[in-house]
């Protein structure tokens, strides 16, 4: 099961691999639960797979896991590239330098929070389908 869960990450970035293997657990973990809840009320019924393992064959054999990979992938790009060109401005009355590191700091909150802001759209725009 640890194999197939890491197959998931296939990031060029250490970043990359982490988000996209955190957003596949949430999808997995949220999917199990139902699962879970399910094979409660069934009664009698025995010999079900463990909920999770479940869960993730089932993600690992929907579109989803292809569609987050991709979605994280492009998402830390896009971060990447918001930290690689943050405009430094003087503001008045500070040294030069301060102003950057103010300014800097302000762009990297920005540009973290866009990022969280869009793996929690990615993780619910790909919740596994309830049957």
């Amino acid at each position: 099961m640890r194999s197939r869960l890491l197959s998931v990450a296939t990031g060029s970035s250490p970043l990359e691999n982490i988000l996209q293997l955190s957003s596949a657990a949430v999808i997995i973990f949220e999917h199990s639960f139902y699962i879970f809840d399910k094979q409660r009320y069934l009664h009698g019924q025995k010999g079900f797979d463990p909920s999770v393992r479940v869960a993730l064959e089932q993600y690992m054999a929907s579109p989803h896991a292809v569609a987050v990979r991709e979605s994280v992938g492009a998402a830390i790009c896009a971060y990447q590239e918001a930290m690689k060109t943050a405009i430094y401005t003087h503001q008045r009355g500070l040294p030069a330098w301060t102003a950057k590191l103010r300014f800097k700091r302000s762009q990297e909150k920005k540009a973290k929070a866009e990022l969280i802001e869009t793996l929690f759209e990615i993780t619910l725009n790909h919740r596994l389908p309830r049957l």
